[in-house]
């Protein structure tokens, strides 16, 4: 790969790496939301990632090829102050931690870094390379 080619690599990466930032923070938004018993939970949302450029292609970056709902089933928890419980004060609630969300949102964050960090560098050797001669 070319010094030219680091810069759309980085650059998808750190969009992907966007995207699952945000669906994390949606996923962390919304993990306490209730819904009555029998109907459907908040699913967890997750980006799919796949390499750019089209079949499987690699060192070409990547991208958001989706964002998928996890289970909806959710999980019954006893909550009778809440407005949305049923008669027995059961409602539903989505099925995902907190914790999980967090190291997921601690990986993208990092990833993110590192992709922004290869940016800066790649900028300044063009910048480096500009100036030779002159």
């Amino acid at each position: 790969m070319s010094l030219f080619g680091v810069l759309p690599v980085a650059q998808s990466g750190a969009d992907a790496m966007q995207t699952w930032i945000n669906t994390n923070a949606g996923n962390i938004a919304n993990m306490e939301d209730a819904s009555p018993v029998g109907t459907p939970a908040y699913g967890q949302q997750t980006p799919v990632l796949v390499p750019s450029g089209g079949g499987g292609a690699t060192g070409q970056g990547v991208q958001v090829a989706a964002v998928a709902v996890g289970t909806t089933a959710g999980q019954v928890a006893y909550e009778p102050t809440n407005p949305m419980a049923n008669a027995k004060g059961d409602v539903v609630l989505p099925q995902m931690s907190l914790g999980g969300q967090m190291v997921g949102m601690i990986e993208a964050q990092q990833s993110y870094q590192a992709d922004t960090f290869a940016i800066a560098r790649a900028q300044t050797a063009y910048t480096a390379g500009l100036t030779i001669g002159s």
